[in-house]
């Protein structure tokens, strides 16, 4: 493990740390962004398959822990970052507008959370005083509007 993987580990670890302290308290009707996705999203296009699904293996672990999910978010997130891989590796090249950007994250977040939800009404773990449809679909709009905004300000 080179320092450039080690750095964006800790990254990755800190965004996990802002989503619970932060994103948690900024809920929308129930509904919290993912900025961990976004970020993994990110490094799918730096990283080959296999790296990124190790990376992805390890900042979800570490979310899973602190949000007591215990593999829901793991799963979800390494099969989304595995069969997603090759279109965002697509990408890399191409320089994508804000309302793509939009479009890739906000489908993204939505087949993760629709996986997410799906384990977790196998094993009730999940437990919402809101419908699930809401939750799915507020949930990938407000990580899709996060991660539009972060490209925005993130410049060239």
């Amino acid at each position: 493990m080179n320092k450039e993987t080690i750095k964006d580990l800790l990254v990755g670890l800190s965004f996990v740390i802002v989503e619970v302290l932060i994103f948690q308290h900024l809920s929308f009707f129930g509904a919290t962004p993912d900025p961990l996705l976004i970020y993994l999203l990110w490094l799918s296009m730096k990283y080959e398959r296999l790296q990124i699904v190790i990376i992805t293996a390890v900042l979800a672990f570490f979310q899973d822990a602190l949000f007591d999910f215990w593999g829901l978010n793991m799963f979800s997130k390494i099969l989304l970052m595995f069969f997603a891989y090759n279109f965002l590796n697509r990408q890399r090249e191409s320089r994508l507008l804000v309302w793509q950007v939009f479009i890739v994250i906000l489908v993204t977040a939505g087949l993760h959370n629709l996986v997410f939800l799906g384990l977790s009404s196998f094993i009730e773990a999940y437990s919402s005083g809101i419908s699930p449809i809401i939750f799915l679909l507020l949930s990938s709009l407000y990580t899709a509007t996060l991660g539009a905004m972060l490209f925005i300000f993130k410049g060239n």
